[in-house]
């Protein structure tokens, strides 16, 4: 089972192959917020810290979301990412 770890938490949570971080998120109390659960308001902008390798590739409605936000390279939005492996991520700023 992957295992997500959460540094602004201080806490890692295990998952299933495949599976939605925001799902996890309303499972666990997380510092991660959502707001249109969509990939259009970025309430739910994430750094990964490791592990961007075993997360589900980027779609090009998030990419355009994310320039038009000048986001860093390592930050996606976690209601548009499911996890395939170990990770490790933070809430941005």
């Amino acid at each position: 089972m992957p295992k997500v770890t959460i540094t602004t938490d201080n806490k890692t949570i295990d998952v299933p192959v495949n599976y939605p971080l925001i799902n996890m998120c309303e499972e666990h109390d997380t510092s991660i917020l959502f707001g249109c659960r969509d990939g259009a308001c970025g309430a739910c902008m994430i750094k990964v810290l490791e592990g961007s390798e075993h997360i589900s590739p980027m779609k090009d409605d998030e990419r355009d979301f994310l320039e038009t936000m000048a986001a860093q390279e390592n930050e996606r939005l976690a209601c548009q990412c499911k996890v395939t492996g170990d990770i490790v991520i933070e809430v941005s700023e």
